[in-house]
C-alpha cells in the first residue's frame, strides 16, 4: 500500500517538473521570437514589458496545459496553482534584482498569468475528452 502511494507521488512530481521545465522552455522561446521581432522591426524599448508578459503566459498557459492533461481532472485548480507559482517566482525574482515594490502594473500581471493558466488547466483536462454526437 505505502509502495503505491510512494509510486503516485513521485510520477505527480515528475508531472509538476516536466510541466516547469515545458512552461520554462516556452517562455525562453516566446522572449526569444518577441525580442528578435522588436530587434526586426525596429520597435521602442517600451514594448519589452508587454511582451515578456506575454512570454509569461505563454508558458505558464503551456505548463498548466501540460500538468493537466496529464493528471486528468480539476483543471481549473491545477492550472491556477501554476499560475500563482509562476507569478510568485517572477514576482520574488523581479523585487530582488528591482527595489521599486508593487505598483499597479503588477495586479495586471498577476490576472493575465493567473487567468492564462487557469484557461490552460482547463483545456488540459478537457482537451482529451471529446465528445461526439454525431
Amino acid at each position: 500500500m505505502s509502495e503505491d502511494l510512494f509510486k503516485e507521488k513521485k510520477s505527480k512530481l515528475g508531472t509538476i517538473l516536466i510541466g516547469a521545465a515545458l512552461g520554462v522552455a516556452v517562455t525562453l522561446l516566446s522572449l526569444l521570437i518577441f525580442a528578435a521581432v522588436i530587434y526586426f522591426l525596429g520597435l521602442d524599448r517600451a514594448y519589452s514589458a508587454p511582451f515578456a508578459t506575454l512570454a509569461l503566459a505563454f508558458g505558464s498557459f503551456t505548463a498548466a496545459y501540460s500538468v493537466s492533461k496529464r493528471i486528468g481532472h480539476k483543471g481549473y485548480l491545477t492550472g491556477t496553482l501554476v499560475g500563482l507559482v509562476s507569478f510568485g517566482l517572477v514576482t520574488v525574482i523581479s523585487l530582488t534584482v528591482n527595489k521599486s515594490g508593487l505598483t499597479l502594473n503588477t495586479l495586471f500581471h498577476f490576472i493575465i498569468i493567473v487567468l492564462a493558466s487557469a484557461i490552460g488547466g482547463i483545456s488540459g483536462v478537457n482537451r482529451g475528452k471529446s465528445k461526439k454526437f454525431i
